[in-house]
């Protein structure tokens, strides 16, 4: 954040900065306190204990003038690592409490001064929702220097004096060098401060320590001090509201002068009501809760308030409303407390384009219109800023593959600083992309060596543009070919136009409409041999049409699909010609080419015109990198029979998958929990399907162990898994063991031709195995039941 955003107090600025003990140096956060100084002073109580008073500041002029800090993380996407890490923000207003004069002042804390204390309280402010724990980056923002020697100066957090044998040895290691600074003192008056000593400190949650109190002192081990410092220390130590009282004893000692601070805490009657102003989001039982807290002392101290404050801003930071945080507190002196607070409001939103160095566009002109982007994201201006929200708007917008950079970052409203601005920070990709590439295939030539199996390069051709217009559509295209010479002997391409959003930007289902024309061709593997039969002539499937989808989306994983589809299909051997029947060799070595017909017709080519949907329902998550939930998937294809060539069938599949968390996750370490999987698949066709549409049994997504049609194609089928999957060590992944078993129902003769009687397959099989997974690779050893043979495989990506 720039200097010049962080509004300075009257005068003087005094910066406090959290540092743990050097047990804690690692993990310490670091808190910017700023109270108001060298204002309407009546007396100074210096190292001769001269009583202080100071004049009293109204709460309200107080909290205008008192200093906003935000601080922020960013959660940048880059690349494909888009959701590496969650957006937060950090922002608090600093109320400041008028100082009580005597034993009658009052205070801006709403209680009695008790004789001399009161002021400013910045220690329950607003806390920080989330601040980066980066020292460098809060130092460029608050000026402040990185000592080491600050958590030895103030590592005492129990109320004891030091122990001045650490700080003698401190001091005689300077030995000279400090002698030499006393002598050099600018006056009578000023002295070398050799130790900070703290006396009947409060400790407790939520209380500031020793350390984060003292970081801003004058005082300090090493550093000349006057009157005029000390009064300061003193002065900034009552401004706090935390004590009735603040006493400095100056000591002499070997090598300079100890300074002692005794502390009296702030006494209240006990707490009878307590109630929260300005909350919108906290449930009554939250004020009860608290209550209940409080009414447990006899007496109302820094502790009960401390407590009250974890308690409410706990409740918030768990529903992620992390700017939720107790301005200040009043009413302590007749027991009816009440607790100011500040929830984060959203004053505004804003896309912010960045150019290539990430600095702002000038004019913030991008090539994407601001609704693609506002459509994407929940924040609302009058709703809460929610921690959540921003994750759920970094990851959407990043999934648009308009941007490369995606950053949301929260900041204070200059005009209201309780309430938060958020920027969202966006860097545009290159909207037009073009690839080629040449590929050789190379084989196994004489006596072994590898050769070229034609110097004639295949490859593909593929361009895309991301953002047509500026919103959001999307046109890709594709050509692939294995011989670019002759290109229309296996010619393959894609057209696909991509529309967002087709009915308008408040569609709750954010709903999008997609047009394809195809040409592509597969290995079919319903005319595969059995493992008694492994030469085979292939038989390709050739399909060619278009396809119109309407994609609705009912939560980020869970959607639906609804498709027109009209094709043409025509089935190939592999000198590309046209097969209407399978073939296989005979015992002899002949061809036979009288197997099961290829297509619905006779000719070899089938044209179809049907209506196929998809539904998914999917609830899973991610525990340390592994899938919990359940996620069931529907589908059916309805073909339309507009001629007499036209087959009609129904062709229907549902697939129910649960992952069950079998204990709890070990917090403190990534290894994935123990899970047990249980999947089971059926699906059933009625009609005249082709055969090249039929259900193929056997393969990684079928029945592991056996190779993809192995077992069989069926117009009925069943197909069960269980799997174990237990944590590694030192690995942060998982083992698994599995057992899977598919069968045809006995429905593999109803296939046109009974290509699984042909080719002499099963029809049914069970696996087992175990495996180790290593990121998106599968390493697995499966046991082929049928033949009792056990094979080792390894595959990328997920069986379920």
């Amino acid at each position: 954040m720039p200097r010049s955003m962080t509004p300075v107090c009257a005068e003087r600025c005094v910066h406090f900065r959290t540092a743990g003990t050097r047990q804690r140096k690692k993990s310490r956060t670091q808190a910017t306190l700023n109270t108001s100084t060298r204002r309407h002073f009546h007396t100074i109580r210096c190292a001769e204990q001269r009583e202080i008073s100071a004049h009293v500041f109204s709460t309200r002029n107080i909290l205008t003038k008192s200093s906003v800090i935000f601080r922020r993380l960013v959660l940048t996407a880059a690349g494909l690592k888009a959701l590496a890490s969650s957006t937060a923000a950090n922002g608090f207003l600093h109320k400041v409490l008028g100082a009580g004069g005597g034993s009658n002042g009052h205070d801006g804390f709403s209680f009695s001064g008790g004789g001399g204390g009161g002021g400013n309280d910045p220690i329950f402010g607003a806390q920080p929702a989330y601040a980066r724990t980066d020292d460098e980056y809060e130092d460029d923002i608050y000026g402040l220097e990185d000592d080491e020697g600050d958590d030895e100066e103030y590592e005492d957090e129990d109320g004891e004096e030091d122990d001045d044998s650490e700080g003698g040895r401190d001091v005689e290691s300077r030995g000279d060098k400090q002698g030499s600074q006393l002598k050099k003192a600018k006056s009578k008056d000023s002295f070398i401060c050799e130790s900070v000593l703290a006396t009947n400190l409060p400790t407790g949650p939520g209380i500031p320590t020793k350390s984060e109190l003292f970081q801003g002192l004058n005082a300090r081990r090493g550093v000349e001090l006057s009157k005029k410092d000390l009064s300061d220390d003193l002065e900034q130590l009552l401004n706090t509201g935390l004590f009735a009282n603040v006493d400095a004893n100056v000591t002499p000692k070997k090598s300079g002068y100890a300074v002692e601070f005794v502390f009296r805490e702030k006494i209240w009657p006990k707490i009878q009501t307590f109630k929260v102003a300005g909350a919108t989001a906290l449930p009554r039982d939250i004020e009860l809760q608290v209550l209940q807290a409080a009414q447990k002392s006899q007496n109302c101290t820094v502790r009960v308030l401390a407590t009250a404050k974890n308690i409410i801003e706990s409740y918030y930071t768990s529903k992620g409303l992390t700017f939720g945080t107790i301005s200040h507190f009043d009413g302590m002196e007749n027991g009816e407390v009440i607790a100011h607070l500040v929830e984060g409001e959203i004053s505004r939103v804003q896309a912010v384009y960045l150019d290539e160095n990430m600095q702002p566009i000038e004019g913030n002109k991008g090539f994407t219109h601001p609704r693609v982007i506002q459509r994407e994201h929940n924040f609302k201006v009058g709703n809460l800023y929610n921690v959540e929200d921003a994750k759920t708007a970094l990851r959407d917008i990043f999934l648009l593959q308009l941007f490369d950079n995606v950053q949301v970052v929260p900041r204070p409203d200059e005009k209201d600083p309780s309430k938060v601005q958020v920027d969202i920070m966006l860097r545009e990709r290159p909207v037009r992309t073009a690839e080629t590439e040449l590929e050789w295939s190379i084989a196994p030539g004489e006596q072994g060596r590898p050769d070229l199996v034609s110097a004639r390069p295949g490859g593909s051709v593929f361009f895309e543009q991301r953002n047509l217009d500026g919103w959001g559509r999307q046109l890709f295209g594709s050509v692939s070919t294995a011989n670019f010479f002759q290109p229309q002997d296996d010619l393959g391409f894609k057209l696909e136009y991509v529309h967002p959003y087709c009915y308008g930007d408040g569609d709750a289902f954010k709903s999008s409409f997609k047009t394809a024309v195809f040409n592509t061709r597969k290995l079919s593997p319903t005319f595969t041999g059995g493992p008694l039969m492994t030469d085979v002539p292939a038989v390709w499937i050739d399909r060619a049409g278009m396809k119109a989808t309407l994609t609705q989306n009912f939560s980020r994983q869970s959607r639906c699909n609804t498709s027109l589809v009209l094709e043409e299909i025509t089935t190939r051997d592999d000198s590309g010609a046209v097969c209407a029947h399978g073939a296989k060799q005979l015992s002899n070595g002949v061809l036979s080419a009288d197997g099961p017909r290829t297509t619905h017709s006779e000719t070899g080519t089938d044209r179809m015109l049907f209506l196929q949907s998809n539904c998914t329902r999917d609830t899973t998550k991610f525990v340390n990198g592994t899938q919990i939930g359940s996620r069931d998937i529907v589908q059916f294809d309805q073909s339309l029979g507009l001629s007499s060539r036209m087959p009609i069938f129904n062709r229907f599949t549902a697939e129910l998958t649960r992952f069950f968390q079998v204990c709890s996750e070990n917090k403190k370490t990534a290894l994935p929990p123990p899970v047990f999987v249980a999947h089971s698949k059926l699906g059933h066709i009625v009609g005249n399907c082709s055969s090249y549409d039929a259900f193929t049994l056997g393969g990684p997504h079928s029945c592991r162990g056996y190779s993809v049609g192995e077992l069989g194609a069926a117009r009925s089928f069943l197909e069960t898994a269980i799997e174990l999957r237990i944590p590694v060590p030192y690995l942060n992944t998982h083992a698994f063991t599995f057992w899977e078993s598919c069968t045809d129902l006995n429905s593999s003769s109803k296939v046109l031709g009974n290509p699984t009687e042909y080719y002499r397959r099963a029809g049914k099989g069970i696996s087992y195995g175990f495996g180790l997974k290593l990121g998106p690779v599968r390493a697995e050893w499966c046991s082929d039941n049928n033949q009792g043979n056990g094979a080792t495989y390894i595959r990328f990506g997920e069986r379920f």
